[in-house]
C-alpha cells in the first residue's frame, strides 16, 4: 500500500476514497467475484502492514489491535482500521453490484407526468455519495437547501455550515447541509459581502453617536458599550442573520435576492 512508516488515519483517509471510486465504477458490471478478490488481496497488505509496524508483537496482538467490528452496520470482525476513532476501511464487497437501468424509450425530463419517474432515478445517484452525504441529501429529500434544484443534476455537491467553524460552528448534522459547489461558492460570497456591509453600516453608526459624546470618563465608558453592542456582533453572528439585520434595517441597496 505504500504506507510503511505513516499511521493508520494516513492510511485510512488515502485508500478509501480511491476504494469507493472504483467499487462504484465497477459495480455496474460483472465484478462481485473480483472485489471479493480484491478485498482477500488487500488483507495480506494490511496484514504485511502490521508485521512491518510491530515486528516484535505476535500476530493474535496485531490482530486484536487492527482488526474488529468496526463497521457496526456489518457482521463482520475482520475490518481493519483505527479502533481508538472507530475509523475503519471500506471493502469493495460492501459495494452491491447495481445494474445500469435504461430511460424508458419516450421518457423527457420535460413531460409533467413523469416527474416522478425522473425524480427517483436522479434519487438513486446518492447511493453513490459518502454516508454522511447520503444522510444529508435524504433529510433535504434530495434538494439543494440554498437554490431548491435537484441535487442530483451531475454538479458537484459539497457540505456547507451553517454557522461557520470560525463562529463556533460544529462539524454536527443540524449545522451542516448539502449544497452544489456553486450554491457553495455563491453562498461565501454573499456572506463575505454582507459582513464587510455590516461592518460599514455598524463603524459610520459608532462614529456619528461618539462624536456626540463629550470627552470624560463616563463617555469613554459608553463608547466602550457602543462597540460592544454594535461593532462586535458583526463578527460574531452567523452571515445569514447579518443579512436579515441589515434587511430589517431597510437598507436601500440591499438586493431583494440576497437570502
Amino acid at each position: 500500500m505504500g504506507a510503511r512508516g505513516t499511521n493508520v488515519q494516513n492510511i485510512l483517509v488515502k485508500l478509501n476514497p480511491i476504494i469507493r471510486g472504483w467499487a462504484n465504477y465497477f459495480r455496474t458490471v460483472v465484478a462481485s467475484e473480483i472485489f471479493e478478490s480484491l478485498d482477500h488481496w488487500m488483507y495480506h497488505r494490511q496484514d504485511r502492514y502490521a508485521k512491518y509496524t510491530h515486528p516484535n508483537k505476535s500476530q493474535k496482538w496485531r490482530h486484536h489491535r487492527y482488526w474488529g467490528r468496526l463497521n457496526l452496520d456489518r457482521l463482520d470482525n475482520w475490518t481493519f482500521g483505527d479502533k481508538q476513532t472507530g475509523n475503519y476501511l471500506l471493502k469493495f464487497s460492501w459495494f452491491p453490484i447495481e445494474r445500469h437501468v435504461l430511460v424508458n424509450g419516450m421518457a423527457s425530463p420535460d413531460d409533467p407526468h413523469l416527474k416522478g419517474y425522473w425524480m427517483k432515478r436522479q434519487a438513486a445517484k446518492a447511493r453513490d455519495l459518502t454516508s454522511s452525504k447520503q444522510k444529508l441529501a435524504k433529510r433535504q429529500k434530495g434538494r439543494c437547501r440554498e437554490c431548491g434544484e435537484s441535487l442530483f443534476n451531475d454538479e458537484e455537491l459539497q457540505i456547507h455550515h451553517l454557522i461557520a467553524r470560525s463562529l463556533g460552528g460544529k462539524d454536527n448534522y443540524s449545522n451542516l447541509v448539502l449544497v452544489h459547489l456553486l450554491c457553495h461558492q455563491q453562498i461565501h460570497a454573499k456572506a463575505e459581502w454582507a459582513m464587510d456591509e455590516c461592518q460599514k453600516t455598524t463603524t459610520e453608526k459608532f462614529s456619528e453617536m461618539s462624536h456626540q459624546l463629550p470627552i470624560s470618563q463616563n463617555a469613554m465608558r459608553k463608547r466602550s458599550r457602543v462597540v460592544r453592542d454594535v461593532l462586535e456582533p458583526c463578527a460574531r453572528r452567523p452571515a445569514s442573520t447579518v443579512l436579515m439585520g441589515l434587511r430589517d434595517s431597510n437598507v436601500p441597496w440591499l438586493p431583494t435576492d440576497s437570502l
